[in-house]
């Protein structure tokens, strides 16, 4: 199962957002997962979606507004609730081609009739509309009434989607959820991301670690020991982090620092707070900045609360990974590719997570590390890093848009690494430019 797909739209829109700030510091408020109260409006929300099959969205939202409008709880609780639930609802968006032939055909006639006859009144109108409509038998759209020929004229209108399904879920999942969403809310708005989790090579550390490389989310890494001064910074948040601990300190650029695909990325961002909570130790700090507003220091870690909401993602592997392993598969025996799973020491106390691991018969290793067009500041960090390196097992893959910058051609027409170790890509990297590097190193 895709690890995002499931919440890759599931977001609190700005004005379901409930936070407080005090001393430049945002507070996100979260919802008590043993309120008896709101459990109970969860619940009674949940069941309305569990018996909205086969109706239209109109009719669901009609019975979702009562049991909102019965409960006394703030209303910006009870339509988080509610926007979370509709998007775990599937429904049918599918155009319907009969109708929009008969609905075009109708305006065409009535536009002809309009010019040819002249009627005393709009009744008179209506009726003469009835009439054609009645007259047509191959369709199905005949009506005894205006009001009926109406409702079928526009019934693929989004208040008519009939519903296919929906994902239900537990009262207390559903407040974890949005205590979640209302996070998410928040890394939308994000300058820049710090995590800061425990020297620990667990299976939960590699996945999170994919988890940033399959949403192209790359930063960097750095191993560092836990200090007074990091430790004093958010006192009052009691923090208890041991003096000499070893930690893997990770930055992530957030969407408000780049000038491409923001949404997109943002959206990714938001959606790697779900990796997060699988971690057993770990601190997020975020620089926060709304539109037009100073910005605010979100601090947040382990004991938040939030439970994870997702099941980790071991055996996922995503489409365009497969098909770049199904692509070297039919072009050579002697290479094996799988995706990065462990990290590359770099020069310095610098380490990377790569895309891709390749292993050769003969036992070569080799990692390739890909930069989208989002990723500008990295790649010029990476070539500075492995400026005058050649002993390095990375291989660095560049998306051609992001070469049409100039400052990105003009570092890597410099740098001796990537004239030797490089290549360039439009979706996915091709045979054709990687091979040749692969077989240089055997």
């Amino acid at each position: 199962m895709n690890p995002s797909h499931a919440y890759l739209t599931t977001m609190l829109t700005k004005n379901l957002l409930r936070y407080k700030i005090q001393s430049g510091k945002i507070y996100p408020q979260f919802a008590s997962p043993t309120d008896e109260k709101l459990l109970s409006v969860a619940d009674q929300l949940i069941t309305v979606f569990e018996k909205s099959s086969d109706k239209t969205r109109s009719t669901l939202l009609a019975a979702s507004k009562e049991v909102i409008d019965s409960s006394a709880l703030p209303l910006i609780i009870k339509r988080g609730f509610e926007k979370l639930l509709l998007d775990r609802t599937e429904f049918d968006t599918s155009p319907n081609e009969a109708l929009i032939t008969f609905r075009q055909n109708l305006f065409t006639q009535t536009s002809r009739l309009l010019s040819q006859e002249q009627f005393k009144d709009y009744s008179a109108y209506q009726q003469r509309v009835l009439e054609i409509v009645d007259s047509k038998s191959s369709t199905d759209a005949s009506a005894a009434d205006d009001k009926t020929l109406g409702e079928k004229l526009y019934a693929d209108l989004p208040s008519c989607q009939p519903i296919l399904s929906f994902k239900t879920v537990s009262p207390e999942h559903l407040l974890h959820r949005y205590n979640t969403a209302q996070v998410q809310g928040l890394l939308l708005h994000c300058n820049a991301l710090t995590l800061n989790l425990t020297d620990s090579m667990t299976a939960e550390l590699r996945q999170l670690f994919k988890y940033l490389r399959f949403h192209q989310l790359l930063c960097t890494i750095q191993r560092v020991q836990g200090s007074e001064d990091t430790r004093q910074q958010d006192h009052d948040e009691k923090k208890d982090r041991a003096a000499n601990q070893n930690v893997f300190q990770i930055t992530v650029d957030g969407p408000l620092n780049l000038f491409y695909k923001t949404k997109r990325y943002g959206m990714n961002l938001a959606n790697f707070f779900v990796a997060v909570l699988h971690q057993p130790k770990w601190e997020l700090i975020a620089e926060i900045q709304m539109r037009n507003k100073r910005p605010l220091r979100l601090y947040l870690n382990e004991t938040c609360g939030i439970k994870p909401i997702s099941q980790q993602f071991l055996a996922y592997i995503p489409e365009d990974i497969a098909h770049f392993q199904a692509m070297l598969a039919n072009k050579t025996d002697a290479w094996q590719i799988s995706p990065g799973s462990q990290f590359l020491p770099l020069p310095g106390d610098a380490y990377c997570f790569p895309d891709y691991q390749l292993v050769h018969i003969s036992g070569v290793k080799v990692a390739i590390e890909l930069f989208h067009p989002w990723h500008q500041g990295h790649l010029l960090s990476r070539l500075q890093t492995l400026a005058e390196r050649t002993d390095t097992p990375l291989i660095l893959g560049v998306s051609k848009e992001l070469e049409k910058k100039p400052i990105i051609a003009d570092a890597m027409e410099s740098s001796s690494y990537f004239s030797q170790f490089g290549f360039t890509f439009r979706d996915v990297p091709t045979m054709g430019t990687l091979l040749p590097i692969l077989n240089s190193l055997v």
